[in-house]
């Protein structure tokens, strides 16, 4: 009778594990990625509004529409877990076909107390001072015509706290794409324009690598949601394994984006496969994202394990390196749709060379590839060229 009891415990069990009515956790299921949870209206504003929020070009080069915009919260998943994050969705008014773009935004330290949260597209609610992506990238080309998503990212909006996947662009990729796939919903569930899955894909710097590995991953994995008519970044670190390398390789010197840089090896090694015990990898305690960025010296000899640094310098960490290599997306893949990169050649955050090759890499394979080069051009001073060619460029497109 005992067994008999533990038998239907059991059973009852798997049965409740199965349902969502017998726990207070959702079944997560595959099918419940991109799906839009929540819908916060945030805004909207004229062209004259949008030209007065435009600080890094004459915004009427471009502007054109007036807009409204919408905090969109989607269903996605974290380490392979659900989680909801958020992101912006702006919308021109006047036009009758949504043509698609995402915009990833570029570096932004994960803390609340430096302003994280003005930075998180989805925030945004009309202000005229924070968010410059926002008001510059994303209301530019709203105004220009185009329907904007730009993405909070994991670890930002109502995320932060989570460690950001900084510089991983596989595990970056997942919440993105459902993200766009929200955007979609949205467009043909609640406007009235006609889409037809054209999409565009923009980014700087960090965001300019994600949104190089998007136009890759979508092509790979979602070709039948998005057809990617043109992709545009600027200052992004393409080839990732030559940067990478680079940063770990001056020992005995001050490199300038150390605190980002070490984010970008704990994050490698938390959302890879790698998943190392950081003393493995710090000479000091990490362990958080914060940790991991507030370095004790610019010097990667004094940041990181002589032995974690020589081996991947001499090439025996073959398993580190098989992570760098697959998170460079400047070359062995042929774009569908034009890839537009833009560099400026004094550029001393992410080197030039990023861009370099990723146009000698794309264009080996046989893709379609503009380069614009910015004489002098360091690393944020090209954001108002940046706009406009891209503009130029995705217009020729349409």
């Amino acid at each position: 009778m005992l067994n008999r009891s533990i038998k239907i415990l059991a059973g009852l069990f798997l049965v409740c594990t199965l349902t969502v009515s017998c726990t207070k956790e959702e079944l997560f299921l595959p099918r419940d990625r991109g799906v839009i949870v929540e819908i916060i209206p945030r805004g909207s504003l004229s062209r004259n509004e949008i030209l007065e929020r435009m600080n890094e070009l004459d915004g009427s080069l471009v502007a054109q529409y007036d807009v409204s915009f919408f905090s969109i919260t989607y269903r996605t998943q974290y380490m392979g877990k659900p989680i909801d994050s958020r992101g912006l969705i702006i919308v021109p008014q006047g036009v009758g076909r949504a043509d698609l773009l995402m915009y990833t935004h570029g570096t932004e330290l994960p803390s609340e107390i430096l302003g994280a949260r003005d930075v998180s597209p989805s925030n945004y609610s009309g202000e005229m001072e924070t968010n410059r992506d926002v008001r510059n990238m994303g209301l530019g080309w709203a105004s220009a015509g185009y329907v904007v998503f730009m993405p909070d990212y994991i670890g930002y909006g109502i995320t932060i706290g989570s460690d950001h996947p900084y510089m991983y662009m596989e595990e970056m990729f997942i919440s993105n794409i459902d993200g766009l796939l929200a955007a979609k919903e949205y467009i043909m569930t609640r406007t009235d324009l006609s889409y037809d899955n054209r999409l565009f894909l923009a980014g700087w710097s960090q965001g300019g690598a994600a949104s190089l590995s998007t136009h890759r991953f979508i092509q790979e994995q979602y070709a039948d949601e998005f057809h990617v008519l043109g992709s545009s970044h600027l200052a992004g670190p393409h080839n990732f394994e030559r940067f990478h390398n680079d940063k770990m390789g001056r020992g005995g010197e001050e490199v300038l984006i150390m605190p980002i840089f070490s984010w970008a090896v704990y994050s490698i090694n938390k959302f890879s496969e790698l998943r190392r015990p950081t003393d493995q990898l710090y000479n000091y305690p990490v362990f958080d994202q914060m940790s991991s960025i507030l370095t004790p010296s610019s010097d990667p000899a004094l940041v990181f394990k002589p032995y974690f640094r020589t081996n991947i310098l001499n090439g025996n960490d073959t398993a580190y390196e098989a992570v760098l290599k697959r998170n460079s997306n400047h070359q062995g893949w042929l774009p569908e749709g034009k890839v537009i990169l833009h560099h400026g050649d004094e550029d001393e955050i992410v080197p030039y060379y990023n861009s370099e090759d990723a146009r000698d890499g794309i264009l080996e394979a046989g893709g379609d590839v503009a380069f614009y080069t910015y004489p002098g051009g360091g690393h944020t001073s090209e954001l108002g060229n940046f706009i406009i060619n891209t503009t130029i460029e995705f217009n020729q497109l349409r």
